[in-house]
């Protein structure tokens, strides 16, 4: 990035490599702020495609369509963070590929937070049956009431994810062989380590979780198939939701209260309701992966909290779901504050215009609006739809966010126009 950036102003086309939910939420502001937008996205009907003045239907690895949406932009920017670097070779985005390239791989943003200073839970790589078990038996894991298995590369909303329990973990200590060790795995973890696909590189960073210096050079290094982590004995979940600015300021707003089903969002409060020195530390910790990336561009640091204190879980290098509650409590929302930023603007205020509620409208093969009318009757119910072609089991179709100036009161709203709409019993 270089150190001198001209404001790219309206009506600049602002170009987004995505056309999911996300780059339609950032179409719709860039759109209200007067600017162009062209989106790359293989699905012909993707949710940006109805806002974008272009649309590149193309793969997210065709180097000569990504090419295409950078000749159309004044800016690029991204909806999601399984990015190739290989399409971006020459190009320039915001924010840089660095954070994408750490956060797509949970070995590489655990190590890096651990080098930062940041609180994480014990975490250990593992490529086999016996890296396994040598994990499980490790005193930092046995301290845990669980662990959870995860593949490295891969996974996101609960996917790719295997939980082991306290017993498991009691077996690696007992067992006297390894297959003994297996035999105590259920039977979805015994096939991934005792069955064909058995078969992962040897060559990591190590097994027992040392630290490391992570940078683009080390695109080429192996790291590990998976990465078991202690399960941490949480009260709640909350993320801190951000933006990164070209001069280096970091701007975020109060914690968000997260609450998962299934291993996906289920809804977000607008105040998580900590204490000043947890808030504090949390906020440290999100400014100083700012920092280190001098990142440009709004994201979002999830984190448990355990006996006070903010445990890292992971980080997402672009607008966060926990963050749509944005768009109608907060003078300026995170999709304004990452275009602000990635256009070299001046920071819009992150401060509340009131408390919200966000509930997540998650699909089911026969999820209908037949509520929907009933659902808006509610004072101060913001209704959000993305407007996919097809509801499918697991997939966020849209959301709801109520709002007032007592959270207790936007909770109960939004839990009434979430019965209304008929998912609450899905």
């Amino acid at each position: 990035m270089s150190a001198i950036r001209k404001p790219v102003l309206p009506p600049a086309t602002l170009g987004i490599l995505g056309g999911g939910q996300l780059g339609r939420m950032m179409a719709q502001e860039a759109r209200r702020m007067g600017y162009g937008v062209a989106v790359l996205d293989p699905s012909p009907g993707c949710p940006a495609s109805h806002l974008a003045d272009h649309h590149i239907q193309a793969d997210f690895s065709d180097a000569a369509a990504v090419r295409k949406l950078a000749s159309l932009s004044a800016v690029m920017t991204f909806e999601f963070e399984n990015v190739d670097p290989s399409v971006m070779d020459g190009l320039e985005s915001f924010p840089s590929l660095d954070p994408l390239f750490i956060s797509r791989n949970r070995w590489r943003e655990k190590n890096l937070a651990r080098n930062l200073g940041i609180s994480t839970a014990p975490f250990f790589a593992v490529n086999s049956l016996s890296d396994l078990r040598s994990a499980c038996a490790n005193p930092e894991i046995q301290k845990c009431k669980g662990a959870i298995l995860k593949t490295c590369e891969g996974g996101y909303d609960g996917k790719g994810q295997w939980r082991l329990q306290k017993e498991d973990l009691d077996a690696a200590k007992t067992t006297i062989s390894l297959d003994q060790f297996a035999e105590s795995l259920n039977q979805e973890l015994r096939t991934i380590f005792t069955g064909p696909r058995a078969d992962f590189s040897s060559t990591t960073t190590g097994s027992d979780g040392a630290a490391f210096e992570p940078s683009i050079a080390m695109a080429s290094e192996q790291t590990p198939e998976f990465i078991l982590e202690g399960m941490v004995d949480f009260s709640l979940e909350f993320s801190i939701v951000g933006t990164g600015f070209s001069d280096g300021s970091f701007h975020c707003y109060a914690p968000v209260r997260n609450e998962h089903r299934n291993g996906i969002l289920h809804r977000s409060l607008s105040s998580a309701n900590l204490e000043k020195e947890s808030r504090d530390l949390a906020v440290q910790y999100a400014s100083s992966l700012s920092q280190h990336f001098r990142y440009v561009g709004t994201f979002a640091v999830e984190f448990f909290l355990e006996n006070g204190k903010p445990v890292f879980n992971e980080m997402a290098p672009r607008p966060h779901n926990s963050g749509h509650l944005t768009m109608d409590a907060k003078i300026s929302s995170q999709f304004e504050q990452h275009i602000r930023a990635i256009c070299n603007l001046p920071a819009g205020s992150s401060e509340a215009l009131c408390e919200a509620v966000m509930i997540n409208l998650i699909g089911e093969d026969n999820s209908d609006l037949s509520g929907l009318e009933k659902a808006l009757e509610i004072p101060g119910l913001r209704f959000h739809w993305y407007g996919k072609t097809e509801s499918r089991k697991g997939r966020k179709m849209g959301h709801i966010t109520a709002i007032h100036q007592d959270l207790f009161e936007a909770e109960k709203r939004a839990h009434q126009a979430f019965e209304c709409l008929g998912w609450a019993r899905q």
